[in-house]
């Protein structure tokens, strides 16, 4: 987050300033273009500073709103100034500012712009000293192995910092907690499935993965199960159960608004505070308490889609919305980070929005050709989800590396501990590697240039024979999809064989519990 003002003001301004109630944040005024329609603004995914919020996101008090970066466009700190605290955060950082497309306010670039800086605040947060660090890449927004560190352990002691000739582009805040006392909030994480092979061995990885990601203590977890009753794995996996609607039988998608809504009006309803919206086929590998730290009542957090920026998406809106039809739907994807009461909200919305897209797309075929980029056929579910939040008004910042695809772009090594979850569906071993031919898929060419397929979740053969041991080289989010399907089924056993599903045949495989 960030202030703004000149040293050439007058010392009223200044102290104007210095008692303000709300910071400004960098994503607000630098980042979030005006919608076209002027119905709020769009986050950059590759900057998330978050809203403007009393003494930033956590709330204020020493531990954030007294602490703060200033950057000068002049040296011996001097010129103008953008004030940042430790509550913003980057697509590949947290804590940090990364000065790519950035401007003071006089609309002069700030990369390679920034002259000197100071460091604000006390000398120790909870008993802990703190500093911040310069670097020269925007290793903030862009993967960089080695962000070319120009200064480091600068304190709120030292006297202001001279860049003379070197370059800063990113400042980081070091010694600081993930998460300090004053941003905790309290967080339940759910998914959405059925009872079938195909989602009971992404019910063990899921939960095995959820408690091995070191989440805060306390935090919920909930399988939501669409079935006419409790299955078999609800005696080891947290389990809501409700029966599914009619519609199902058209469109399996509907389960999710479905029976999120009726797990909210249920006696089984969360308490915590912020609800955490993921597929049973994203698996946690880091705590996300910080994430769930950004969102507020009217305001969420969510990864960019795959149709992030597409027009049509708003083209979509306009022929389904009935209220707040100017506003311009955030381009949200899971994990949703969303707070309880919104989350009440949105779910019936959800589903009847949903409902509307298909009968819609059921009555004029001509859809989804019209549609096709943003495939409104499988995809209705995902924009009843952002329609129903864009009629309630409640926004969403949208971050990019919430997750990490199977199909994305391998991160570098350095930000691989940085990965919140994946999202699995393909595994590959590297090209060459004699042992993947025991293994090699027939099915997935397309995917050759990743290696050699040896795993998906979309071949009937995926819950009992699972690649091991992964080789060196292999690339990240495979190794976590096979680590996490090997060590759960050592945890967990092979699925039991019973009603609840077909067994691992290739007709069995998708059968569902009705």
């Amino acid at each position: 987050m960030f202030e703004s003002s000149s040293l050439t003001g007058s010392l009223l301004r200044v102290a104007l300033l210095a008692s303000a109630v709300y910071f400004f944040t960098i994503g607000t005024l630098l980042r979030h273009a005006p919608s076209p329609d002027g119905g709020g603004t769009r986050p950059d995914p590759s900057h998330t500073g978050g809203e403007i919020r009393p003494g930033g996101t956590g709330g204020g008090g020493r531990d954030v709103g007294s602490i703060s970066i200033e950057l000068y466009s002049e040296a011996s700190c001097r010129g103008e100034v953008m004030r940042y605290t430790p509550d913003n955060d980057e697509a590949l950082c947290e804590r940090c500012a990364d000065m790519c497309h950035r401007t003071f306010p006089s609309g002069r670039k700030m990369h390679d712009g920034v002259r000197s800086f100071r460091v604000r605040g006390p000398a120790e947060v909870l008993g802990v000293g703190w500093s911040v660090t310069a670097s020269a890449q925007c290793a903030g927004a862009y993967p960089y192995e080695d962000p070319g560190v120009v200064r480091s352990r600068v304190g709120p002691g030292d006297a202001c910092v001279e860049l003379g000739g070197d370059h800063a582009n990113i400042f980081v805040f070091t010694g600081l907690p993930s998460v300090l006392p004053s941003e905790k909030k309290t967080y339940h994480i759910a998914y959405s499935a059925e009872s079938s092979t195909y989602f009971g061995f992404q019910a063990y990885a899921n939960y095995y993965a959820f408690k091995g990601s070191r989440q805060e203590e306390g935090t919920g977890y909930t399988r939501l199960l669409t079935a006419g009753e409790t299955d078999d794995l609800a005696t080891r996996i947290p389990t809501f159960q409700a029966p599914r609607v009619e519609f199902s039988n058209r469109y399996a998608p509907i389960n999710k608004p479905d029976v999120v809504d009726k797990w909210m009006r249920s006696p089984q309803a969360p308490k915590e505070e912020v609800i955490v919206l993921i597929d049973p086929d994203n698996w946690l590998l880091q705590p996300i308490a910080r994430h769930v730290s950004k969102v507020s009542e009217g305001h969420a957090l969510a990864q960019q889609a795959f149709f992030y920026k597409n027009p049509l998406v708003k083209e979509l809106y306009q022929l389904v919305c009935s209220r707040n039809c100017a506003y311009t739907p955030d381009d949200a994807a899971v994990p949703y980070f969303v707070h309880r009461e919104d989350l009440r909200k949105i779910a019936p919305l959800w589903r009847e929005l949903t409902i509307k897209i298909k009968e819609m797309s059921w009555r004029d075929p001509s859809l989804l050709t019209r549609f096709k980029s943003i495939q409104i056929d499988w995809c209705a579910e995902m924009y009843g989800y952002v329609f129903a939040a864009a009629e309630l008004g409640i926004r969403h910042t949208i971050k990019g590396h919430l997750q990490l695809r199977d199909v994305d772009t391998p991160v570098p090594k350095s930000q691989e501990s940085k990965i919140p979850m994946i999202h699995m569906g393909r595994a590959w071993f590297p090209k060459g590697d004699k042992s993947a031919e025991r293994w090699r898929h027939t099915e997935g060419r397309n995917f050759a240039y990743r290696g050699i397929q040896v795993w998906c979740k979309c071949n009937w053969t995926a819950s009992h024979i699972i690649p091991w041991p992964v080789p060196s080289g292999t690339d990240f989010a495979s190794t976590q999809t096979l680590r996490i399907l090997h060590d759960s089924v050592e945890m967990y056993g092979p699925l039991p064989q019973s009603k609840y599903r077909g067994g691992p045949t290739r007709h069995g495989y998708n059968q569902k519990y009705p």
